[in-house]
């Protein structure tokens, strides 16, 4: 006995059909949701590091402004043993090696002298001392350092880029070209040392940027 299909059985169906997925348009529009994504996620992180690199531009421009503030009334740019050190030629990561703790001692000495604060030694305290000179208020999100309870500043490790990175700071190029005019002193004919330290015969100051290798120095946020 042959089934009777009931009026309007194939409109019916054909209708169920018609609004469900296939596999493939569900495959198809979670392929687009992922590249829309992508794009969205590449855009942000685009926006993000455009931003960061406009902050550290202003931030250099503000710490060498100081620098000079400091040497018209110290004669001289924040300079002593660790700032002679670094030497962004070959050392190029903040952040490993031996060239971090340079970078960071190098660093904590430019913060303590444009900041005033220099007690602890080696770790100060985020307050400036009696008697000396603040030439720049840091920003706490300036500065990278180690919390008391309360959230305040218990010891400055270093002066940070908006990268989360430790600035550059180096004087050698200002030692050597010292060390030449003293002897050009002695000696009128002293010629040029040809072995190349640091850039700039003051200070050289810079951020890299978020990259620590050699092909990425390029990159580099800087002041030569």
């Amino acid at each position: 006995m042959a089934l009777r299909v009931p009026a309007g059985y194939d409109a019916i169906m054909k209708r169920r059909t018609s609004h469900a997925f296939t596999l493939i348009e569900m495959v198809t529009v979670v392929a687009v949701i992922i590249v829309l994504a992508g794009m969205i996620i590449s855009v942000a992180g685009y926006v993000q590091t455009k931003g960061a690199r406009e902050k550290t531009l202003v931030q250099m421009k503000n710490f060498g402004l100081q620098c000079e503030t400091y040497k018209q009334d110290n004669g001289t740019v924040p300079q002593n043993e660790d700032t002679d050190l670094l030497d962004a030629r070959i050392d190029l990561s903040p952040i490993s090696g031996a060239s971090a703790a340079k970078y960071q001692k190098a660093s904590r000495y430019l913060y303590s002298c444009l900041s005033g604060d220099f007690e602890p030694p080696t770790q100060p305290d985020g307050k400036p001392e009696a008697g000396e000179r603040v030439y720049y208020g840091f920003r706490r999100d300036e500065l990278n350092f180690a919390k008391e309870r309360d959230g305040g500043i218990k010891s400055v490790n270093f002066v940070q880029d908006p990268f989360g990175n430790c600035y550059g700071y180096s004087t050698v190029g200002a030692k050597l070209e010292a060390e030449y005019r003293k002897k050009l002193r002695e000696n009128a004919d002293e010629p040029r040392p040809t072995k190349l330290e640091g850039y700039n015969p003051t200070f050289d100051l810079w951020s890299t940027g978020g990259t620590t290798t050699t092909t990425g120095s390029s990159k580099w946020i800087k002041n030569w």
